[in-house]
């Protein structure tokens, strides 16, 4: 996800998704965690479909949807970031957030107060 930014950067959001997704959960990031406001939540599930055999298999990642919600807003980089890592993992991502900032509306905030 660095090289959306030129390799020099990987933002912090960008990071705990992939975290969680690599463990299928927050399972072993206890300590990361409890330096972050407010509590967590992990409902990780396996959907089962019926092969050609009759067994059931997997869904496969490149069927796995993952909703991502920010919460104060996020950046156009940083969706661009997650669909870089949904290419290359083989998730798609869908992407809610209560604000997209860029510079312009960043430097409005500031104004305003």
């Amino acid at each position: 996800m660095s090289y959306v930014f030129s390799g020099a950067y990987t933002p912090i959001s960008c990071k705990l998704v992939e975290q969680v997704l690599t463990k299928e959960g927050f399972t072993g990031m206890e300590e990361i965690l409890k330096h972050l406001p407010g509590g967590t939540f992990a409902d990780v599930k396996v959907k089962q479909t019926k092969g050609k055999g009759g067994t059931t298999s997997a869904t496969s990642p490149s069927q796995r949807v993952v909703l991502v919600y920010f919460l104060g807003g996020c950046t156009y980089s940083e969706i661009t970031a997650l669909r870089f890592l949904g290419r290359l993992k083989g998730y798609r991502f869908l992407v809610a957030t209560t604000a997209l900032i860029n510079g312009s509306t960043w430097l409005n905030s500031l104004v305003e107060k």
